[in-house]
């Protein structure tokens, strides 16, 4: 390969004249030299190997080895020292094939450099500013060499390394607390250079060292409205890593915005909103201030990011228009999909720490999520909430779905310090499992179907405060009577410490498996159809604490089946009142060894057989006592 390097500089290159002793000399040299080193000459002929047999490209385990530790041996990982002296040469006269080593500073005056096909311009310390690098085809520069004040233009070269390292004071951006002005020109500069960069050939970009407020503009409007990440690009950031929102009055806004892209990945990086200096005056909720938004995103990775403060949701996904009223998606239109957010603390957003609004495949997993719901927050007000909009049909047994969620899953995440932890207001098929709950109120499930939460922890830290609860299935139903909140399986769950440990509304769930501690109502159980509780554990040393119970309401439960398991508790082991006096509906109790007294007022159509118990009470009905204890 034609090459030029240019090791200081105080040598001497491309000159147009060379002493042809000197010439002799250096060509005499080359030949004669028995090392590896490279001369510093003009350009010498390209040396052509000749090509492998067959038996060459056969590469044994042992030459992996020495070639590995060769490798290793060859890696210098010492930080080049950035030159401040001019350079002594100029780009003008550079030859096609070439390889140009820049370790000093090349100023261009504002010249436009004209360069010949398969240039490679090396970084080696140095830098070119203020001009234009017109290139041709099949050529290279090192990302550290690009500058707000160089311009590429012609057929734009590759890029050496394939990850970009964003050196913030060389491209102009202005950190600390600004003008809007100066923080709108902020988002420029970091859109424009992902632009470039990208067009350059590279999939990574780095951010290392940067505290900046970027400048906000109406979400939806343009991509641009934030700043934007693309299709096929990975936003790398570290520790040090701080960018701001610039306080501003839009109702819609996000940090970090990516829309219509597939394969994309934010990882690090502490991202702040404007929750405190927002200017909410001009009316309206102003709760769509995000600080992360996938509109229409396919296989997005949002990993260990922080994610703190914003005036509307830290994490948002939703679709890029509404569906179908019947949830399919209409023509050329994208919902979110394989959405993945781990590893991140997600604080103190002022609606909701993560909005899961329209998706296919969402991964909640492995992250903290604290105060959501603090003070003076906007309703929904909690950490992870599920919210597909949707209206009901003119005939009230249906809905119209503009926006969808299937097969959402949330596991592993320390939930802490929230109003509540997660909500269901929709969804099909969202399981949550293996987190621990810390908040005082857990997982509310308001209008969903098919799913699970099992292996959970959920633990009060406020000791029974009141109306704490752990996990409720919620009674919402059609005209027709169908209850919306169905088919939940609720397994090996450990609950301690609430006012409520589980309410059991809807149809169709399992609940089992379970072990409940120290919950003043354990188990309650409501409006519903068809459900199974099978071999819960409940244990209380708290006074007035009761096991299975119902409130004092009158309601009908249909075909509730309790099957094995221990109760004791300090007061009724199982409590029933005022259950099918409306309409008929059988429940059925076998083999429960209640450890404690039993009570039922005014329930119908109830059987307990092959139970344990020490007393029993029985007020207004006649049940069905078959081979008790």
């Amino acid at each position: 390969m034609l090459k030029f390097n240019y090791p200081s500089p105080n040598q001497v290159f491309m000159k147009s004249l060379v002493k042809p002793m000197l010439t002799i000399f250096l060509f005499l040299t080359f030949f004669s030299s028995c090392n590896n080193e490279e001369l510093f000459i003009e350009p010498i002929i390209e040396v052509v190997e000749e090509p492998t047999t067959p038996d060459d490209d056969i590469t044994t385990e042992e030459d992996e080895v020495l070639e590995e530790e060769e490798n290793t041996e060859d890696v210098d990982d010492t930080p080049v020292e950035a030159s401040t002296t001019p350079c002594d040469f100029n780009l003008s006269t550079v030859q096609s094939g070439a390889t140009v080593v820049i370790n000093c500073v090349m100023d261009l005056d504002g010249q436009t450099i004209n360069l010949p096909s398969n240039v490679t311009i090396a970084y080696e310390g140095g830098d070119i500013k203020n001009g234009t690098l017109n290139f041709s085809g099949g050529s290279v520069i090192s990302g550290e060499l690009l500058n707000n004040t160089l311009e590429l233009t012609g057929t734009l070269p590759t890029l050496k390394e394939n990850e970009f390292d964003f050196i913030p004071n060389r491209w102009g951006i202005v950190e600390g607390k600004v003008s809007d002005e100066v923080a709108s020109t902020n988002s420029d500069i970091i859109n424009q250079t992902i632009d470039l960069v990208k067009e350059l050939g590279v999939d990574t970009f780095l951010i290392d060292k940067l505290d900046a407020y970027f400048g906000m503009q109406d979400l939806g409007q343009s991509k641009y409205a934030s700043v934007f990440i693309p299709s096929d690009f990975s936003f790398i950031m570290t520790e040090n890593t701080n960018l701001r929102v610039q306080p501003n009055d839009l109702e819609k806004h996000a940090l970090l915005f990516s829309w219509n892209a597939d394969n994309v990945l934010i990882s690090g990086g502490k991202l702040w909103g404007d929750r405190y200096t927002h200017d909410y005056s001009g009316g309206g909720s102003h709760e769509w201030g995000h600080i992360i938004s996938f509109k229409g995103v396919h296989n997005g990775i949002v990993d260990n990011v922080e994610m703190h403060d914003g005036a509307g949701d830290g994490f948002y996904v939703w679709p890029d228009t509404d569906r179908n009223a019947d949830g399919t998606l209409k023509p050329g239109r994208r919902e979110s999909f394989n959405i993945t957010v781990k590893n991140s603390l997600i604080n103190n957003n002022r609606r909701n720490n993560i909005s899961i609004v329209d998706g296919t495949n969402i991964f909640i997993e492995y992250n903290t999520i604290t105060n959501g719901g603090s003070a003076n927050s906007v309703s929904p007000a909690v950490a992870v909430i599920v919210e597909s909009r949707a209206t009901m049909a003119p005939d009230g047994n249906s809905l119209y779905t503009w926006e969808k969620t299937e097969n959402v899953h949330i596991r592993h995440n320390i939930f802490e310090d929230n109003r509540a932890d997660v909500v269901l207001l929709s969804g099909e098929k969202t399981y949550i499992y293996g987190n621990t709950f810390r908040s005082k109120s857990g997982v509310g499930i308001a209008a969903a179907a098919d799913g699970k939460v099992y292996n959970n922890t959920f633990e009060n830290t406020e000791r029974l405060a009141s109306n704490s609860k752990a996990l409720v299935l919620e009674s919402r139903a059609f005209s027709n009577g169908e209850y919306r909140v169905k088919n939940y399986e609720v397994t090996n769950n450990t609950f301690t410490g609430y006012q409520y440990g589980i309410l059991a509304n809807g149809a169709g769930h399992e609940i089992k498996d379970n072990t409940i501690i120290n919950c003043e109502r354990s188990i309650t159980v409501g409006s519903s159809k068809d459900l199974e509780f099978y071999n819960n554990t409940i244990t209380s040393n708290v006074s007035k604490s009761y096991g299975y119970y119902t409130f004092q309401t009158e309601s009908s439960i249909k075909n509730c089946l309790i099957t094995n398991g221990e109760i004791n508790v300090q007061d009724k082991a199982l409590f029933f009142t005022r259950k099918n006096n409306i309409e008929a509906g059988n429940i059925i109790i076998d083999n429960v060894d209640f450890k404690g007294d039993i009570k039922l007022n005014g329930v119908q159509n109830i059987t307990i057989k092959n139970s344990t118990y020490d007393n029993i009470e029985i007020i207004d009905c006649s049940p069905t006592l078959i081979n008790n204890n």
